[in-house]
């Protein structure tokens, strides 16, 4: 569940528990929504990728995409982060990985359809 915008939820001994945000959001994107950029430097034996996203991946702290991603190969430093404010394009999060240069080049784009992100084709 994606509890930034707050909610309750009852269990079943009655108890209720309400999640009240800390601070104004604005709402959730309508579509998910985000950025993937995977330039190849030279003299390196991987791709460097960083997605930005909104509308997806939103509470688990990027186990989905992490698990994914290692479909496209043996991924290294890996990090996930959150925004404490949504970005001006409204993306919540960043994630950054390195893979193998001898991938599918389908694979990250894949990744991300298959954890419910955004279809482009920016990676």
């Amino acid at each position: 569940m994606n509890w930034k915008h707050g909610g309750s939820i009852s269990d079943n001994n009655n108890i209720s528990y309400k999640i009240s945000p800390t601070q104004s959001r604005p709402p959730p994107p309508a579509v998910p929504l985000g950025t993937c950029k995977a330039p190849i430097k030279p003299f390196r034996p991987y791709y460097s990728v960083t997605i930005s996203g909104g509308g997806f991946s939103n509470s688990d702290n990027g186990a989905a995409l992490n698990r994914e991603f290692q479909n496209c190969g043996a991924t290294t430093a890996w990090r996930f982060n959150y925004f404490d404010a949504p970005a001006e394009d409204g993306t919540e999060w960043e994630a950054y990985g390195q893979l193998p240069l001898f991938i599918s080049s389908h694979c990250v784009r894949r990744a991300i359809r298959r954890v419910g992100g955004f279809v482009d084709n920016q990676c």
